[in-house]
């Protein structure tokens, strides 16, 4: 088994185990409106048409291992579940088991494999409206959004009100645009945020709050050869260094210098 500790954790990352059908649809609504206020990134893996179910699991177990957090709803008794949140408690990862009690699903959630997870923390929700309640109540203590919210308190709480309110939501943006990517070009990011309407000026000034906070890094990659091997003493010399922006992720040096969601 891989060892978590010799892994990049994404610190914004919050790996979401549940049923495909017919739990799934309320869990999107709920991140949906969760994104808008606050920086934690919610993932949930499914097939792709063209994957087969050993590829799926070690995507969905590299995605546990890769996160900061996992939830895993057990309404109505999914195998599945329970197999992911014994692979996150085995990795002794930050989890929490997430239960319908609302009429047919409770009722269709009292079997085995609850009685398997009986003894561990649980939130029991009613409604979808419910969820979205706990979801937040989840996000507002997560160390992430605690650490983000004490960036933005030390950048901008002079500020006036409005002044804040759009630069949180800038740093919202900003954060977000890296869900998901391995690494993004600086111009990309700038460029996607002054097509959404934000100055130049105010996106340099939430890329270096963010990053003196370190929410995300900037730092600077190594120059590769064509193989993607560490030339050493005799780097290329036509490579040219350009801004890049990544996730916490690990991968391959890059010619860049980088942005990344903190790891450290």
């Amino acid at each position: 088994m891989p060892n978590r500790a010799t892994e990049e954790i994404i610190k914004n990352q919050v790996f979401l185990g549940l049923p495909w059908k017919n739990v799934r649809p309320h869990y999107e609504k709920a991140i949906e409106k969760l994104e808008k206020k606050y920086p934690l990134a919610f993932t949930i893996v499914g097939r792709s048409d063209s994957q087969n179910a050993d590829d799926l699991l070690e995507v969905i177990k590299a995605r546990i291992r890769s996160s900061s957090y996992a939830i895993f709803d057990a309404t109505r008794g999914n195998a599945n579940v329970s197999l992911e949140f014994g692979y996150a408690e085995a990795l002794d990862i930050p989890r929490v088991i997430y239960l319908s009690v609302h009429g047919a699903a409770h009722q269709r959630s009292t079997g085995s494999i609850i009685s398997d997870l009986s003894g561990r923390r649980r939130v029991q929700y009613t409604t979808e409206p419910n969820l979205i309640s706990q979801l937040d109540a989840f996000c507002h203590e997560h160390d992430f959004t605690k650490r983000f919210e004490k960036t933005l308190t030390a950048s901008f709480g002079s500020l006036r009100r409005g002044r804040k309110k759009s630069l949180r939501a800038l740093t919202l943006k900003t954060i977000h645009y890296l869900t998901g990517k391995a690494r993004v070009r600086r111009d990309d990011l700038v460029q996607h945020l002054e097509a959404i309407g934000y100055p130049g000026k105010d996106i340099e000034a939430a890329i270096k709050s963010l990053h003196n906070r370190e929410l995300i890094i900037v730092d600077r990659g190594t120059l590769l050869n064509r193989k993607n091997r560490m030339t050493g003493a005799g780097l290329t010399p036509n490579l040219r260094l350009e801004d890049k922006i990544h996730t916490g992720r690990r991968i391959s040096p890059v010619p860049c210098a980088c942005v990344r969601v903190a790891v450290a």
